[in-house]
């Protein structure tokens, strides 16, 4: 059995052919959002794994996505074989093998759900029929029930509120740090329709918005879960943000609010009504930003979700080369002619013993 390799910790540069679907979200050292091309971050490099039988097994490497185009976010068409080639010192031969599966458990995600409970979402009533307050409810709890379901075991959320006050606020105290207990989410979300809990905590800061305060404290709690900057972490953070409104406080500038994101953290905004669409795609960028009809709050909320667990995927790739003896060089192309978007993941070279007759053993079900 080979040994282990120690993890990549640097982005391998990515080719791009043709059009790109989306814009990325991402955001430059100079604070400028960046486009880009369909990227990989290799997190584990190439080392085999064997079965129980003798001399069967094959290589295997981990990939995250990174700058991925909307396209592929409700249709994975990254786990598609037919997209993959193997190419062996830059040849590729008919008689390699490689086969892709998703692979999840190995990113903890961390979403932080942050809700404008300002005036105009909560004077309508959140228990009258069609108001944006009970649509909202419905929306979070079928939300929740995606985000942390029975699928995504490594998944967690925290709820925050935001109005008029300086600071952002947990929705409950169960809500406080990124939790999996959907029965704690919901009754947290259950509280907006207790007249006690609005007269409480709520009505008197209903005059104004402090969404851009809302949004810098965000990125500051996100980035204390998952350790912005440790690379060797793996661990992913986004923001959910719901508004129908815009920034009316002015205890943080817009300009203090961009300079604030985070290149770590995937933000998603949602507005309905009066919100603020240009400053709200400003944050999230336009593949991530979703308008919502105050009749329909529900699709946004989805396709919030679908971009999530999209941008938190992980992809194990396993593979054996037909080169049985020598050192080769392992490159995987991910090449989608249907939609023109080329991108490979370079590895260093591996060690072939020439002594072991490799019989291949590609897996159909990701590791556990």
């Amino acid at each position: 059995m080979y040994k282990l390799i120690s993890i990549l910790t640097s982005i391998l540069l990515i080719s791009g052919c043709g059009r790109v679907a989306g814009e990325n979200n991402n955001i430059s050292a100079s604070g400028k959002r960046t486009s880009g091309h369909l990227q990989f971050i290799t997190v584990k490099k190439s080392h085999f794994v064997s079965t129980n039988d003798n001399d069967s097994g094959y290589y295997q490497s981990i990939l995250k996505t990174l700058n991925k185009p909307d396209i592929y976010a409700s249709d994975d068409q990254l786990e598609k074989n037919s997209n993959y080639i193997l190419l062996e010192n830059n040849k590729h031969k008919e008689e390699s093998k490689i086969s892709i599966l998703k692979s999840n458990n190995n990113v903890n995600s961390k979403i932080l759900l942050l809700l404008d409970l300002s005036g105009s979402i909560i004077d309508e009533g959140c228990d009258v029929p069609g108001s944006t307050c009970k649509q909202l409810i419905a929306s979070t709890n079928q939300f929740i029930d995606d985000i942390v379901g029975d699928q995504n075991s490594n998944f967690q959320m925290a709820i925050y509120y935001f109005n008029a006050k300086k600071e952002i606020m947990p929705l409950s105290i169960q809500t406080e740090f990124p939790i999996a207990n959907t029965t704690l989410l919901k009754n947290s979300i259950k509280q907006l329709s207790n007249p006690q809990f609005i007269e409480n905590n709520l009505k008197g800061y209903d005059n104004s918005t402090n969404l851009y305060g809302a949004v810098k404290q965000s990125g500051e709690k996100i980035c204390d879960w998952i350790d912005c900057g440790n690379q060797s972490n793996f661990e992913m953070g986004s923001i959910v943000i719901f508004t129908d409104g815009r920034d009316l406080a002015d205890i943080v500038s817009k300009k203090d609010m961009l300079k604030s994101l985070k290149s770590d953290i995937e933000y998603y905004t949602i507005g309905i009504g009066n919100a603020d669409n240009k400053t709200l795609t400003e944050i999230s960028g336009k593949t991530h930003h979703f308008e919502a009809s105050e009749k329909n709050i529900q699709s946004a909320f989805t396709n919030a979700y679908n971009n999530i667990l999209y941008n938190s995927s992980f992809y194990q790739v396993n593979y054996c080369p037909s080169t049985k003896e020598g050192n080769i060089k392992i490159k995987i192309v991910f090449d989608d002619k249907t939609n023109h978007i080329k991108a490979y993941t370079q590895e260093d070279k591996i060690s072939l013993n020439g002594k072991i007759d490799l019989r291949c053993d590609l897996p159909t079900q990701p590791a556990r």
